[in-house]
């Protein structure tokens, strides 16, 4: 199994100029040899989106850190290559999100279609998410289940949860400067919900 469909699909050559031609080419491998595992034995409950999810960006990244781990990657360090790499694919997904929007993007448009915009962003039943409250200039939901912090816990390493939910703040990047977002609060931390507020932002 492959690293070359998912988010993370630089990852090989990365690993190269982070650690060395050959030492790279080691933990690549037995990145690329735990992800394979993880998605073969996986049930996916039927679930096209969490299928998506999981292969795409969520067990890419926790095969590349748990390989990290056992390569003697102190916690620290191993953290700050996952996030690296997390940011690399924010970047790339904030780029998508820019050009699926028109150059004049109007808030409105935004907040009428935002039910839209939550399903391709948390799909899965593994999110729960309460419905949006519009108000003027701002649009607002709170995540009260995360598939990331679920995940995360269940493979024991629930430090990774902050660096996907700064996947998701780099992500949502793509929509400026017509939209800005913020999140106050989240699961990882203790609190009983992640809270999005997208609120309207100035023109391109």
């Amino acid at each position: 199994m492959t690293y070359d469909k998912t988010e993370l699909n630089f990852l090989e050559r990365d690993c190269g100029l982070q650690f060395g031609e050959e030492r790279g080419a080691k933990i690549f491998r037995r990145a690329a040899k735990l992800y394979g595992e993880l998605v073969v034995t996986t049930d996916y409950k039927n679930d096209d989106a969490l299928k998506k999810q999981l292969k795409g960006l969520v067990y890419p990244v926790i095969a590349y850190y748990k390989t990290l781990l056992a390569e003697g990657v102190r916690e620290p360090e191993a953290l700050e290559y996952v996030r690296e790499e997390v940011k690399k694919a924010a970047k790339n997904c904030a780029e998508i999100l820019d050009a699926q929007k028109r150059r004049f993007f109007p808030f409105h448009a935004f907040k009428r279609n935002i039910k839209k915009f939550m399903a391709s962003k948390f799909p899965s039943a593994d999110w729960k998410c309460t419905p949006p409250k519009a108000r003027i200039g701002k649009v607002s939901f709170r995540v009260k289940e995360c598939l990331y912090y679920k995940i995360s816990k269940k493979f024991g390493c629930p430090e990774l949860c902050f660096i996907f939910c700064e996947y998701e703040e780099e992500a949502f990047k793509g929509l400026a400067p017509a939209i800005g977002s913020r999140r106050e609060g989240a699961l990882a931390t203790g609190h009983e919900a992640c809270a999005f507020t997208f609120f309207k932002g100035r023109k391109a």
